[in-house]
């Protein structure tokens, strides 16, 4: 009885997200859709009826490789532990993410794991799944209330990329005077992990001394397309600017693109510098041709490996589950810095040598 009544919320799920896509024409993930699970393994009450325990992943998106990457090894991770494990495209939509959750504990997953696009919101579902016994993770963004944070300072990891980025600037520019080396800013408020970044990144000129903060380019979304575009119009206003930092990988992608295009008024990248937070695998590859003139993207930060990331996930949620890990845990991400001197290191290991200390 009790698989056929997880069947049928499962169903359900799947109809109720069908609903919910945006407007790129992403559709959520359904949990059905994950691999190695289906809706009857689902159970309300593992423990008990001996079934798998069950896991529901409401992601921030999934339409960038790293946040998509970070999913599907989430899934093959939680499986090999013997998991049912599912997720849920955020789609950057609170709405979207309410219902996930709502879903998931109409399912009667044992734990919750939700990357809040609007932590506030949240507050309701969370008490509800609470309410039912389902330990909740707030990955990333802290939610009001949680059986376990797992956190990534968006503060710090912004001051991480303004280090890397200030080395940069004052060893590229050794000569030049103090704050003459213009430096633009694109930011993405939809989002407070945005804000949070890009007032930090306004603030390079505290990390450099040889920066100089000259615009801050204000963008509708994250898009590489919308970072190819603004930079274009960025080039024609102020063509003096060298130096582009920003939290969105997708901004960054997009500039770097602008820049190293056919129609690219600058071939000589050797003073340029892009760098963000949160680069992919693609963004390595741009930093690691930097290094023979090949690009102007020159470093990222982020909170450790794919791998790393959902073992340290994998780890929150079986500990909550059977009581190792106590309600209120905090744990704190590191940060990986990725720059022309560990790109290499990073791509064959998913590690770096460089760590915040070398920057103190």
């Amino acid at each position: 009885m009790k698989k056929i009544i997880a069947l049928l919320l499962a169903l359900a799920m799947c109809v109720g997200l069908a609903a919910c896509n945006n407007s790129t024409g992403n559709e959520s993930q359904a949990p059905a859709s994950q691999p190695g699970t289906t809706e009857s393994e689902a159970g309300n009450d593992p423990a008990t009826d001996g079934e798998k325990p069950s896991v529901g992943f409401v992601t921030f998106m999934t339409s960038g490789e790293f946040f998509q990457s970070l999913a599907d090894t989430y899934v093959t991770t939680m499986e090999a532990e013997g998991w049912d494990a599912y997720y849920v495209d955020g789609q950057t939509n609170p709405s979207v993410q309410m219902e996930a959750a709502e879903n998931y504990i109409a399912m009667g997953v044992d734990v919750l794991a939700i990357w809040s696009i609007s932590p506030e919101s949240m507050t309701t579902v969370i008490e509800e799944a609470m309410a039912q016994g389902i330990k909740v993770i707030a990955f990333v963004a802290q939610t009001e209330v949680y059986d376990a944070v797992m956190l990534s300072d968006d503060a710090v990891l912004a001051a991480n990329l303004a280090k890397l980025a200030a080395q940069w600037i004052d060893t590229t520019y050794a000569d030049a005077e103090d704050h003459s080396v213009p430096v633009a800013v694109y930011t993405c408020r939809a989002a407070n992990t945005g804000v949070i970044q890009g007032d930090v990144l306004l603030q390079i000129e505290d990390y450099s001394t040889k920066a100089k903060l000259v615009k801050e380019v204000e963008c509708a979304d994250e898009s590489a397309t919308t970072g190819q575009t603004t930079a274009e119009n960025l080039y024609v206003t102020n063509p003096e600017i060298k130096v582009f930092l920003t939290a969105h990988n997708g901004l960054a992608q997009g500039i770097n693109n602008y820049f190293t295009s056919m129609n690219s008024p600058v071939t000589d990248y050797s003073d340029m510098g892009i760098f963000c937070i949160n680069g992919d695998t693609a963004t390595a590859e741009a930093i690691q041709a930097s290094k023979d003139g090949g690009s102007p993207l020159r470093g990222t930060v982020l909170t450790g490996s794919v791998q790393d990331t959902a073992n340290e996930l994998r780890d929150v949620i079986i500990g909550l589950y059977d009581g190792t890990i106590e309600s209120g845990h905090v744990q704190n991400a590191t940060t990986l810095f990725v720059n022309a001197d560990t790109v290499d290191e990073y791509l064959e290991t998913g590690k770096t040598s460089l760590t915040a200390e070398d920057f103190e």
